[in-house]
């Protein structure tokens, strides 16, 4: 069922908005909540699971389950240092859609994340 509410400007977004700012704006992305985590991650691979939720906008224990997953699809690797993570992101996995199929995580990065590479 589709929504009533009037259609959204998002000519007035300006690249520095934020997710509370986006969710003000609108119900939608159109990257997932897997692919907010995966560049956050590519950001910063030192980062908390905390300040990954609060970036992305979602609770920790959800970025913990998307962890998970990515790492259960090959897509990521965790490593404990001292007591804290470090995670590292396979470039060459592929996304999962059929539809994005033949691009790989690292067309995704190079197109939307960070401008080096951490």
């Amino acid at each position: 069922m589709r929504s009533t509410e009037p259609p959204v400007d998002n000519s007035k977004l300006s690249p520095s908005t934020t997710t509370e700012d986006a969710a003000a704006a609108g119900s939608w992305t159109f990257l997932s909540n897997h692919a907010h985590v995966l560049l956050c991650i590519s950001d910063d691979p030192h980062q908390t699971l905390p300040q990954i939720a609060a970036r992305v906008g979602i609770t920790s224990r959800a970025v913990q389950l998307i962890v998970s997953d990515l790492i259960l699809g090959g897509y990521l690797t965790r490593t404990k240092v001292g007591r804290r993570n470090h995670y590292r992101i396979n470039p060459d996995g592929h996304l999962r859609h059929p539809l994005e199929a033949h691009h790989r995580v690292a067309d995704l990065l190079s197109a939307l994340g960070p401008t080096s590479q951490a």
